[in-house]
C-alpha cells in the first residue's frame, strides 16, 4: 500500500510540473488583465499624478501634472505638483526658467528656475499655497521637480 502511495505522489508531481511552468510563464499577461478588470492603479504619490498640461518649448516639453493632495481616506492639507521637463532630442538647456500656471487662469502661481547641470531648483512664489521645492530627480535625460503645496 505504501508503495502505491509513493508512486501516486511521484506521478502527481510529474503531472503538476508543466502546470506550474505554464502558470509562471503566463503570469505577466494574467496580472495585466487582472489589474485592468479591477481598476487598480499606482497611487499619485508615486507617479506624480496625471499630466494636466503639456507645453511645447521647442527643444523640450514641459509637463505639468495635476496637484496631488490625495490621502488614504481623504485629501491631505499638504501636497505637491510635479513638473517634468523632457528633451526632444539630446539634452535639456543648462538653465530653464519658467512661469508655471497650475489652474490655467493666466496668472502664474510661481516661477521656477532649474539648473540641469547641478540638478537644483528654486521657486519664486506669487501664491501663498506654494511652499518650496521638494526634490529634483533625473530620469534619463528628463528632469522632475516636485513643488510642495498647501491646500487652501
Amino acid at each position: 500500500m505504501s508503495r502505491i502511495k509513493v508512486c501516486l505522489a511521484y506521478s502527481w508531481a510529474l503531472l503538476a510540473a508543466p502546470l506550474v511552468l505554464v502558470t509562471f510563464m503566463g503570469m505577466g499577461p494574467l496580472a495585466a488583465k487582472l489589474v485592468a478588470v479591477t481598476g487598480l492603479h499606482v497611487h499619485p504619490l508615486y507617479t506624480g499624478g496625471e499630466v494636466a498640461r503639456t507645453i511645447d518649448r521647442g527643444t523640450y516639453r514641459t509637463l505639468i501634472h495635476r496637484p496631488v493632495f490625495d490621502g488614504l481616506v481623504g485629501p491631505r492639507k499638504h501636497g505637491f505638483v510635479q513638473i517634468q521637463w523632457q528633451p526632444k532630442d539630446a539634452n535639456l538647456p543648462e538653465l530653464i526658467e519658467e512661469q508655471i500656471d497650475l489652474n490655467a487662469d493666466h496668472a502664474g502661481e510661481f516661477r521656477i528656475r532649474l539648473d540641469t547641470k547641478t540638478n537644483t531648483a528654486s521657486v519664486d512664489a506669487s501664491d501663498r499655497s506654494v511652499l518650496s521645492v521638494g526634490e529634483v530627480l533625473t530620469v534619463g535625460n528628463a528632469r522632475l521637480a516636485r513643488i510642495n503645496l498647501e491646500r487652501r
